[in-house]
């Protein structure tokens, strides 16, 4: 690696942290709400870095060597994406539900190929809804858009520099920074934000703005110490403008679209100054403390792990919560991104390959990771496409006299997973609830849940979309929620819908309500959606003669006080909407109690 060219400067690897710490916060549940921005400050700090980079070897040799560039690149960040394709396979095998097999498949090879975001875009997949629906690969969108960066931008500055100077590739950076920036409020629609949030036309302003100051300030660059005293006090009010912006700024907020990220990248530029031209500056030294300095180190095998590791230790599989949860998750990302640090991202970086010739090795390990990633979702999937016959209880299917069938969201397979935890003999649990599943969109509409009652021919069928309040939809720029009249037209008349068609199927029906969300979800705001929602439930069970009402609400949350935990059992829900197997207990048997009647 030529990191001769340009001077290190630990303080950097600390500001890389600090990003990483920001999403790390983010994906924990939230408990940072903007750390999102995180990944802009790697986006500056990236295109200020690469740019640095080439302006240094093409001062030094005159030219810009692409070849060696890219081959650098490759041995930099493909061998730890690469290295976490076995466990994503692994995961697809043994964990993954029948409906997540052929997103994870599409995303492994997405991500391989480094266009992870525009599927997302093509898929309309929703970045904020995550928590909700979380697949192992979501995060893999802002490396797809760096190494898109890193293909085409260094063939740009390479062009540029045979002729013209570094004013013209400064030109470049603020014109097509500016280009990005109008695309972004072009394109962005408050009820769609993905296509603003995840294009790499839109997001690329953080890049190219780095890319600028490149041009302009180079990490050898110093300052005069007369003007050191000034850039303390900028950069500290700069660090308090971003604490509340990655405190307090929503990812949908229209703001942050129409100026939000810019200002915030604007201030990731300040701290880069900081950092570079006043080594001795307080900004520079907080930045510079070892923690930090290590954690930018390892950022990117820690950022690459983190989120399978949140997807892989749910509550309902630990059976923990909270900071303990979060420790666990902490612990384990960082175990294997230093495993990953030693033994494959730093032996690879400086040497190449361990044994044989590259251009054989590295397809080789390509196609093997294809395979194992195929093979484990279609292979699955071909055996799990059929309703899940699992029994509690019971030693095989001539032994059920009871069954029960569960439709809806991701809620609805974990109240699905409490009755399966009562274990109750002759008793089957068919688990139909699908991510995202929520009457609105196309998540479920090719779902044949008439079909699916006619075949298994269940004495009990429950309707569970607790998870309904996290979805929306876009109309005339506004994102529109339950309580709005359109949102709660098109929830009824898509229910109303399916609940005839169960009833023409001789389902023995059952609607239940939703309970108020509790933690991170408990709001004014979401309290009175659940509300409306399970008004909408009760006007539809009444189209439909057999259905009955459930009233899981008033079990749970009565007078609008929500059981939080059972005595020795832990939480009810510990992401605040999904039932944890333990916390389910108290609420399925209540369940099990009314549709047995």
């Amino acid at each position: 690696m030529p990191t001769h060219r340009v001077r290190h400067l630990p303080a950097l690897d600390g500001l890389r942290g600090l990003g990483l710490l920001g999403v790390l916060l983010f994906h924990a549940d939230g408990l940072l709400p903007g750390g999102y921005l995180g990944v802009d400050l790697f986006f500056v700090l990236s295109g200020y870095l690469i740019t640095s980079l080439l302006l240094a070897e093409h001062r030094e040799t005159g030219r810009i060597d692409l070849y060696g560039f890219w081959v650098r690149r490759c041995r930099r960040l493909f061998p730890a994406l690469l290295a976490l394709m076995p466990a994503v396979a692994a995961y697809g095998w043994f964990l993954a539900r029948p409906e997540e097999l052929h997103t994870l498949r599409s995303q492994a090879i997405a991500s391989l190929g480094y266009f992870a975001n525009w599927l997302a875009i093509l898929d309309h997949r929703s970045y904020w809804q995550l928590f909700a629906a979380p697949s192992p690969l979501e995060h893999t969108w802002s490396l797809s858009i760096e190494e898109q960066f890193y293909v085409v931008w260094p063939l740009l500055v390479m062009l540029i520099l045979r002729r013209h100077g570094t004013r013209v590739v400064l030109a470049l950076s603020v014109l097509l920074t500016l280009l990005s920036m109008g695309a972004m409020v072009l394109v962005f629609s408050a009820g769609a934000t993905s296509r603003a949030y995840l294009g790499t036309d839109t997001r690329m302003a953080g890049i190219l703005a780095g890319a600028a100051l490149a041009t302009l300030v180079s990490p050898n660059s110093s300052l005069p110490a007369v003007f050191a005293r000034w850039l303390d006090w900028i950069g500290a009010a700069v660090v308090l403008g971003l604490v509340v912006a990655w405190c307090k700024l929503d990812g949908t907020s229209p703001f942050l679209y129409h100026g939000g990220f810019w200002l915030t990248e604007l201030g990731v530029l300040v701290l880069i100054l900081c950092a570079v031209l006043d080594r001795k500056s307080i900004v520079a030294r907080a930045l510079s403390v070892r923690p930090l300095v290590w954690l930018g180190t390892v950022s990117y095998g820690v950022y690459l792990w983190h989120w399978p590791v949140n997807v892989l230790l749910t509550p309902e599989r630990t059976q923990l919560h909270g900071a303990t949860l979060q420790l666990l998750r902490f612990t384990l990302s960082f175990g294997v991104a230093i495993v990953s640090y030693r033994f494959i991202e730093r032996p690879i970086r400086r040497n190449g390959v361990p044994f044989g010739r590259p251009q054989y090795l590295v397809p080789a390990a390509i196609m093997l990771a294809l395979f194992l990633i195929v093979r484990a979702t279609y292979a699955r999937g071909s055996t799990r496409a059929e309703p899940s016959r699992a029994i509690s209880g019971a030693s095989g299917l001539e032994s059920v006299r009871y069954r029960v069938v569960v439709f809806g969201d991701s809620t609805a397979n974990s109240l699905g997973w409490g009755l399966r935890g009562l274990h109750e003999k002759g008793m089957a649990v068919e688990l139909l609830g699908k991510d995202g599943c929520t009457m609105l969109g196309d998540l479920c509409n090719g779902e044949q849940w008439a079909e699916r009652v006619r075949a298994l021919r269940p004495d009990a069928t429950l309707v569970y979309l607790a998870g309904a309040f996290l979805h929306g939809f876009g109309v005339d720029g506004n994102w529109h929620t339950a309580c709005h009249a359109d949102w709660d037209a098109k929830f009824e008349r898509s229910l109303t819908r399916r609940l005839h068609e169960l009833e023409e199927a001789q389902a023995r029906l059952f609607v239940v309500t939703a309970p108020y969300p509790v933690g991170r979800w408990d709001t004014q705001e979401y309290r009175t959606q659940i509300d409306c929602i399970n008004a909408s439930l009760r006007r539809v069970a009444r189209t439909a003669p057999s259905a009955r009402i459930l009233d899981v609400h008033e079990r749970l949350c009565p007078r609008g006080l929500c059981q939080r935990e059972l005595p020795g059992k832990g939480p009810v829900r510990p992401d605040g909407v999904h039932f944890s197997l333990a916390g389910a207990e108290d609420v399925a048997r209540w369940v099990l109690d009314q549709i047995q009647r």
